[in-house]
């Protein structure tokens, strides 16, 4: 029989078996999770809603970075544009943060922000509203996890080529199964070789990336996962902020295009470098009881120099002010989360109850000097060799620590699911700015801060297939700086409520969500009116929304994603855009994705996709006197499976439509991605 590239694919769930809540899912669903409670859960009741993102979705759209994996995501809006220095994701109107199975990316003050190559990711969760009951200080918009590629008991194999316009040229492998014939020692090894531009030709995109992992099973009971990486970003990106004006504004002088760069490109670059150690344990000592550890050290070094647009354009939008940043970067965090387990009976409810202890520090030292203006030059004609250099002036070391306990119970009786959970965190910061020229300290701030966070939900499972729930939950994040009096600020706050209802058909394998929620953030820096170059905290930020998805292998032909999320963002509290919208949240937003495969006929194992995203305008700045328009874009794909080969191709923004994707000022606007080619043959065995 001929064998096609599905078969050769590591399954992870089949009949009689649980999925994996760490695997890749099953074609476009996964019905269990372990971001939501760090236990291996089902999503049919867990108290918040979490989105996954399968490996096989990933595959199947081509995406090639985590914004790209997240453009079909309920309530998650991405960049998906010229700046690929970081991921930059929200949800539900805030920055999500990111972790990488489990454990924090802590983002740096800086630009040195953890990234890990989407390749090496198994699947993406993202758990919507506040996570800070499991996971300690965090933005209360949810966060993403990213699921690495382990070991499997299941020899698999795959070689990838790709290759794109824009001069884009990737390699992948991924190679995994056991090392001895009783399966006690497995191994995976993963790894992307890239070189690319982009619609801007002075931003290039190129990377080496390698994962490789082992898992040690002495017993049945008993799992050791070493895990190690290495990525290196030769050209890392620049971030090309365009003005408003020229773009969807209209300007007297002409109008800026979308593959300009803004900037001195004999000049700008960012080359990053960076590693990681870690492990994951797990020992069950009896039926009852078992524990659980994953630690994790990462470096990152980076060097970052950038010229670009940095206030309003001058003389009737003619001129544009320039400003320099440099940056050398040396960034290093260390994070160890351990929690022991108990599953028992009280009666007729049974419990899964979860007590943890975790430890995160994150360290910079940085020679930098920041937002310095380097001259005027003309928009539409310009002379960048004009322009003053920048050098280091300051050297900022910066630390943090962190040193959370929590404890979570999942109780079920019945068809009733109640989750609670606390958790009580210290949080200490300190930055030290110092001139290099003279060693002199012209700036130091600490604050040493501490929260108590918690959260509960109940969830009642119909056995049609209906699961209803309700949720509260809390969060907190430390802020660095202080007031015009010296004060340190406060961390911000975060409280949600949650209602919502999941569906499981039983006749075919799907999920259905719906979430309705009201997410409030506290303590907002805000300008000081008595001192306006200083803020205080008195802002508040309100999101109230809703989040509707749909995740569904209809048939062996057939898979489809769909997703409408609505977002109404307001400043509730401020001294300067109270009843404004913020930006980068547009109001609506929706997407529908299908993929159809033949399985007989002469067109066998042929196969075609496409989707459709559309996004409703948003605010472009902070007293939403500019509009960012909506958009609807386009995305086609076609693969044909012969033997071991996948060869597919993918076109995202069919239509070539040139959009910003966002503003944050008058001069901060930022292209989004114009039509993308790319062709992949993956040979798997």
């Amino acid at each position: 029989m001929q064998a096609t590239v599905n078969a050769a694919l590591p399954t992870v769930a089949v009949t009689g078996k649980t999925e994996n809540p760490k695997g890749p899912g099953v074609g476009y669903v996964a019905t269990r999770s372990m971001t939501g409670t760090k236990t291996d859960s089902s999503l049919m009741t867990n108290p918040q809603s979490v989105s996954v993102v399968t490996r096989q979705q990933m595959d199947d759209q081509g995406a090639m970075t985590v914004d790209q994996a997240l453009r079909y995501t309920p309530g998650v809006y991405t960049q998906d544009g010229t700046d690929i220095r970081s991921d930059q994701i929200r949800g539900r109107g805030f920055t999500l943060d990111s972790y990488l199975d489990g454990l924090k990316l802590q983002a740096s003050p800086r630009f040195s922000t953890p990234r890990v190559d989407a390749y090496l990711m198994e699947r993406m969760d993202i758990l919507h509203g506040p996570s800070s009951v499991l996971y300690g200080s965090a933005n209360p918009g949810g966060l993403v996890n990213f699921v690495s590629k382990l070991p499997t008991e299941t020899p698999y194999h795959e070689i990838m080529l790709q290759i794109g316009n824009h001069n884009t040229y990737q390699i992948g492998y991924d190679f995994s199964g056991p090392v001895d014939k009783n399966g006690t020692i497995l191994y995976r090894i993963t790894g992307i070789g890239r070189t690319a531009e982009t619609q801007v030709s002075a931003i290039k995109d190129q990377r080496i990336a390698i994962a490789p992992s082992v898992t040690i099973r002495p017993s049945r009971d008993t799992s050791l996962t070493l895990q190690g990486g290495y990525q290196r970003d030769p050209n890392g990106g620049l971030f090309n902020p365009v003005p408003a004006s020229g773009t969807i504004l209209p300007n007297p002088n002409g109008s800026v295009s979308s593959d300009r760069y803004l900037g001195d490109a004999s000049k700008d670059g960012m080359h990053r470098s960076q590693y990681w150690l870690g492990y994951q344990f797990q020992h069950g000592f009896n039926d009852t009881f078992s524990v659980s550890q994953n630690a994790r050290y990462l470096f990152v070094d980076q060097r970052y120099y950038q010229t670009s647009v940095g206030a309003a354009l001058l003389n009737n939008g003619a001129t544009a002010p320039m400003y320099g940043n440099v940056d050398q970067e040396r960034y290093s965090q260390f994070e160890i989360d351990t929690h022991a387990t108990a599953k028992y009976a009280t009666g007729q409810v049974q419990h899964t109850t979860l007590f943890g202890l975790d430890y995160q520090r994150a360290s910079l030292n940085d020679a930098t000097n920041l937002a310095q203006f380097v001259g005027n030059t003309s928009l539409f004609n310009p002379n960048y060799g004009s322009l003053s250099s920048v050098h280091p002036l300051y050297k900022d070391s910066y630390s943090l620590s962190q040193v959370g306990v929590y404890a979570q119970d999942e109780a079920r009786w019945r068809n009733w699911v109640l989750t609670y959970g606390i958790r009580e965190d210290w949080a200490g910061t300190d930055q030290n700015y110092r001139l290099i020229s003279t060693g002199n300290s012209i700036q130091h701030q600490h604050a040493d801060d501490h929260a108590f966070t918690w959260r509960v939900g109940l969830a009642y499972e119909f056995n049609n297939g209906i699961a209803p729930y309700i949720s509260y939950a809390k969060s907190f994040a430390p802020v660095l700086g202080a007031t015009y009096s010296g004060a340190a600020f406060k961390p911000t706050t975060g409280k949600q409520t949650e209602v919502g209802v999941r569906y499981k058909p039983t006749d075919y394998d799907a999920l259905f969500t719906a979430a309705f929620y009201t997410l409030t953030q506290n303590n907002v820096t805000t300008t000081d009116p008595a001192h306006t170059s200083s803020s205080i905290q008195t802002g508040q930020i309100l999101s109230r929304g809703m989040d509707l998805s749909a995740n569904a292998n209809l048939t062996e032909n057939l898979k489809l994603i769909a997703s409408y999320s609505y977002i109404d963002q307001r400043n509730t509290q401020s001294t300067t855009a109270f009843g404004k919208r913020p930006t980068i949240a547009p109001r609506h937003s929706a997407s529908i994705w299908a993929d159809y495969t033949l399985h007989k006929g002469p067109l066998r194992n042929f196969g075609f996709g496409g989707g459709v995203r559309a996004v409703s305008s948003s605010a472009g700045d902070d007293q939403d006197t500019i509009r960012v328009p909506g958009r609807m874009l386009v995305d086609l794909s076609a693969h044909y499976d012969i033997q071991n080969w996948r060869l597919s191709i993918n076109v995202n923004n069919l239509l070539d439509r040139e959009y910003i994707s966002y503003c944050t000022t008058s001069y901060a606007c930022y292209w989004g991605a114009t039509r993308t080619v790319l062709g992949t043959a993956r040979y798997q065995w």
